[in-house]
């Protein structure tokens, strides 16, 4: 009873304290997310060419080439006249790009030599790259065709000169981009938690101490470990609402993004994500139990965020360790807090099939460094030194 107390006490406190919610509710589960995923989301539509979308492209001297027009044509792209200025119009963002045919084109065609084309883009505009990007593929196949014809017209065959026929099979379901976008997932999650207790975290310990009023509640007739305990609930109650939260934001907000670009494997879904916030949930005691540890070791508010800031390295130190090295799931990192989250909610997002081996491996070696933390937490509650 007295552990629900302190637990109720250090809620209505921190609730009255508008930076802890704002990082528990506001920042880890709802900005956090909409910046990382927006960012995500703008990247991967910037990168990727629509060939079947139709779009107008400015051409001066479009009747030095009528081939070349209908080939353009016959790829979705209309012809348009360029503007007078044309380094002006694609400079100020009036076209895109504008492709120029030289006077001599025709007659550098008929010659069998390399026909002049200029494409005038603006490298500093997002918009202006994808758009040359795309110009550029049409050329090139444009070009390897008009090759292929001469060839042929001198009795070559094309692919004499074609000394290898290098097939690349990804055997992935998911490619690099779904590997990047489902690593994100557990970086939301374990992010937000740590952000959902930070403040309550530093709160609990060294700002009751620095406030005095930490010395009247252990002077109060209840046993160090209920006070510690307390605390310790409290933060697991902002952290799982925190983690809630972020749920239905990664839920929302993938909603909007292109999942045709992952080719369908990468899952947002409600049963993906719900699956995931369940793989990722040992996390909950276990960085709450992290946060209040490192904030029973010090001694005033400024420490203990210099600690817990120090402490943010430790959930992405994951993210980082898996995009650099290939480290597969098994059952020898399945017990090491975090790093088996990671590796088990990217599986989710991915739909690939998990082994309930390491599910069990996971969870147990989560709550045993949870068990450990929380011991030395109490331990350190014990300390009489607390309160200097």
């Amino acid at each position: 009873m007295s552990m629900f107390i302190v637990m109720f006490k250090e809620i209505i406190d921190n609730l009255r304290d508008r930076q802890t919610v704002f990082y528990a509710l506001l920042f880890g589960p709802v900005l956090l997310p909409l910046l990382i995923g927006g960012s995500l989301v703008a990247s991967f539509k910037q990168m990727t060419i629509d060939f079947d979308e139709v779009t107008t492209l400015s051409v001066v001297n479009a009747n030095k080439a009528p081939t070349l027009i209908e080939f353009l044509y016959s790829k979705n792209i209309d012809t348009k006249e360029a503007p007078e200025n044309v380094e002006l119009s694609v400079r100020e963002g009036e076209s895109l790009v504008v492709l120029e045919i030289s006077d001599d084109y025709a007659h550098a065609l008929r010659n069998g030599t390399p026909a002049p084309l200029t494409l005038h883009v603006n490298n500093s505009d997002k918009d202006s790259t994808k758009a040359a990007r795309r110009i550029n593929a049409v050329l090139n196949v444009y070009e390897q065709t008009i090759s292929s014809l001469r060839l042929q017209h001198r009795g070559i065959d094309p692919t004499t000169f074609d000394s290898l026929n290098i097939i690349q099979n990804d055997v992935s379901n998911e490619g690099a981009n779904g590997q990047l976008l489902a690593s994100i997932l557990p970086f939301l999650f374990i992010m937000s938690m740590v952000m959902g207790g930070f403040y309550l975290a530093i709160d609990a310990t060294a700002g009751e101490r620095e406030r005095q009023s930490l010395e009247p509640l252990l002077s109060l007739p209840l046993s160090r470990t209920s006070v510690v305990m307390g605390k310790y609930a409290a933060t697991v109650c902002f952290v799982l609402l925190s983690s809630v939260l972020t749920a239905i934001s990664i839920y929302t907000l993938f909603r909007f993004f292109p999942m045709e670009i992952m080719g369908g494997q990468v899952r947002f879904d409600g049963p993906s994500v719900t699956r995931a916030f369940l793989l990722a949930s040992p996390l909950i005691p276990f960085i709450s139990a992290m946060l209040i540890t490192i904030s029973a070791i010090t001694r005033s508010t400024k420490q203990a965020q210099t600690y817990l800031g120090i402490l943010m390295v430790i959930p992405m130190a994951p993210f980082f360790l898996l995009q650099f090295f290939n480290i597969r799931s098994s059952t020898a990192s399945m017990p090491l807090p975090m790093l088996s989250q990671y590796q088990l909610l990217e599986s989710a997002v991915l739909g690939d099939t998990i082994p309930w081996l390491h599910v069990v491996l996971s969870v147990t070696g989560t709550l045993i460094a949870t068990a450990i933390l929380l011991f030395v937490a109490a331990k350190l509650y014990q300390r009489e030194k607390l309160l200097d």
